[in-house]
């Protein structure tokens, strides 16, 4: 963790963009706008600063633990939720419940739609959230009605569902889960798929190259190429992040 640690910061003090400092200010979510409509709408929702509370319950989900929250990426699932105005959410690795509550807060707020979280839990070797503590975070914050955690081996849940309309994946991604993962959930998804990683430092951190993992920026690629009906950007600030929009 500490080799991850010092690589991310690597990269923010090469960008002078510390720990603190919005994604969006960065060069990649900047050329991403000028070219998506939906980043572009969903951008009306960001503050000035990472300081800025403006949804019932968001002091408390940032106080759970998750790299996400380090560049304000929670921003940006709850102005997509709000923007998109997705029924049906999936989510495929959950961890403490950071961005699966941050989903389920705006389809509160808009008053209809689901997030199901789907994760290995207790069950996992490595990093993970506990099932019981994710399940009594969603009660806490009252958010039963729109968000639910199951436990679950990622091969088996697409066969769950016949369409969502948002996806999220975080599972120890690779390139070879990303491109997995797309090629299984592109006929099933309407709206959005979101994958962590995408940026090169990220295809350089430790355990990535100590499993010779294949690096998710080639997966990214090799979509770009081939699946037309999809716009795929990446956002660079650390962890970074892999949108990809369905044009139509």
């Amino acid at each position: 963790m500490r080799s991850d640690v010092a690589l991310r910061e690597a990269w923010e003090r090469s960008h002078l963009f510390p720990i603190g400092t919005p994604f969006w200010i960065d060069e990649s979510f900047r050329a991403s706008v000028e070219r998506s409509e939906t980043l572009r709408q969903a951008s009306r929702y960001f503050p000035a600063d990472l300081t800025s509370k403006f949804f019932g319950g968001q002091e408390e989900i940032g106080r759970l633990w998750f790299s996400y929250r380090d560049h304000g990426y929670g921003y940006l699932f709850y102005a997509l939720a709000r923007v998109l105005r997705p029924k049906r959410c999936v989510e495929i690795g959950v961890l403490h419940g950071f961005s699966l509550l941050t989903v389920a807060a705006p389809l509160r707020d808009n008053g209809f739609g689901t997030v199901t979280g789907f994760d290995l839990f207790e069950s996992y070797a490595y990093r993970r959230g506990r099932h019981a503590e994710v399940q009594d975070s969603i009660a806490a914050l009252g958010l039963g009605r729109w968000a639910t955690a199951v436990q679950a081996e990622a091969e088996s849940i697409s066969q769950r569902f016949d369409e969502v309309d948002y996806l999220h994946v975080d599972i120890s991604n690779d390139g070879q889960i990303l491109g997995w993962m797309f090629d299984e959930w592109a006929p099933k998804v309407t709206q959005i798929m979101i994958f962590e990683g995408g940026a090169p430092e990220r295809d350089r951190v430790p355990w990535m190259i100590d499993y010779n993992r294949a690096p998710i920026g080639e997966a990214v690629d090799e979509r770009r190429r081939r699946q037309t009906d999809w716009q795929i950007v990446v956002l660079r600030p650390y962890p970074s992040l892999t949108l990809a929009i369905r044009l139509n």
